[in-house]
């Protein structure tokens, strides 16, 4: 369970108002797990979530008694738009039973899309291969393991509805934990601006000082001031998902020799093993050519191994490096290693 309050607190702005269609089978679902999600469902209400409910197993489960027992708001209804609407509007969660209903079929699909549903949310016999979120164009490509349903996903994608869950019934919590955090738990396929790479703006450097404030204590990273990054803002670009910063990556540029360095690369703790450091350096080369710099360069003691097997960088002599930045590293103390790629070709 996502058990970081704040953690939890930055989704409920952007959950307000919006609708999750829940598709599930109850009379499948573990007990417990199935009372866990009607306990999730519980506090998604609380926060401002338009809910509907679509059960497709027999009536065996009595899922009416449970979000009784839960004391939900709820009123049972069918596919009918206008009547849904009414009842997400009164603040009540609206309950479809249909046995036998395809989970993303087209009645199903169009029936969410019609409601502008934000999220659509499938609990699964199990765990769907994927990775914790993958866009709907590398869905569309996925070969492996669960493909038809990751290029169905991304299809439904199409139709208007950002993001799509596909998550295992057999978690229990797995509605909290998948959509209070920003990797969770399952695979969501998404169409929207999940993940992001974007200049710096000045209300982000406390969040970027509180979030690589402890590899500045330890040394890793060069210790840097708020009044230092505000003075160099151009320079920098974060990474967000779903709008919480989660990492950042600086690019100073130099005139004599004509090249640029890159600086500040962090990743959250919580976010590390998922591509971002790589895709935050590509995305500060990119910048550098855009510049019309021809090679870029990095200082490092940890991450040598990161920028040469992963990103193709070399060993550069000191000497070649821009004289200010070699009297900083020298005057420092720091034992880093040049590393360098060229951006020319």
């Amino acid at each position: 369970m996502q058990s970081d309050v704040r953690g939890v607190l930055q989704y409920v702005p952007s959950f307000r108002g919006k609708v999750f269609v829940l598709i599930l089978n109850a009379a499948r679902i573990p007990e417990l797990a199935l009372a866990e999600a009607l306990l999730d469902l519980i506090a998604l209400q609380q926060v401002g979530v338009k809910l509907v409910l679509v059960s497709t197993g027999s009536s065996d489960a009595q899922i009416d008694h449970l979000l009784i027992d839960g004391e939900l708001k709820w009123q049972s209804c069918d596919f009918d738009p206008e009547k849904v609407e009414a009842i997400l509007n009164r603040g009540q969660l609206a309950l479809i039973e249909q046995p036998g209903l395809d989970f993303l079929g087209e009645k199903m699909v169009c029936f969410a899309a019609g409601l502008g549903a934000f999220k659509l949310i499938l609990l699964l016999p199990e765990q769907v291969a994927g990775g914790n979120a993958i866009s709907r164009e590398d869905a569309l490509k996925w070969s492996g393991e669960g493909a038809d349903l990751l290029h169905r996903a991304a299809e439904v994608c199409d139709s208007g509805i950002p993001r799509v869950h596909l998550l295992d019934e057999n978690h229990q919590g797995v509605l909290m934990d998948e959509l209070f955090s920003n990797e969770g738990v399952g695979v969501m396929v998404y169409a929207d601006d999940y993940l992001s790479i974007r200049a710096i703006a000045a209300d982000d450097i406390s969040e970027l000082l509180a979030m690589v404030g402890r590899s500045m204590r330890d040394a890793h990273l060069v210790p840097r001031s708020y009044e230092e990054i505000e003075a160099f803002l151009q320079d920098f670009l974060v990474m967000t998902i779903d709008g919480n910063v989660v990492g950042c990556v600086a690019l100073h540029a130099f005139a004599d020799p004509n090249c640029a360095e890159i600086a500040c690369l962090y990743v959250k703790q919580s976010h590390g093993g998922q591509g971002y450091g790589r895709l935050l350096v590509k995305a500060a080369e990119r910048r550098a050519r855009e510049l019309g710099i021809p090679w870029v360069f990095a200082l490092s003691t940890r991450a040598v191994e990161f920028f040469i097997g992963q990103l193709g960088y070399g060993p550069c002599p000191i000497e070649e490096i821009p004289r200010a930045r070699q009297e900083r590293l020298l005057a420092s103390g720091r034992e880093s290693m040049v590393i360098r790629n060229r951006l020319d070709g």
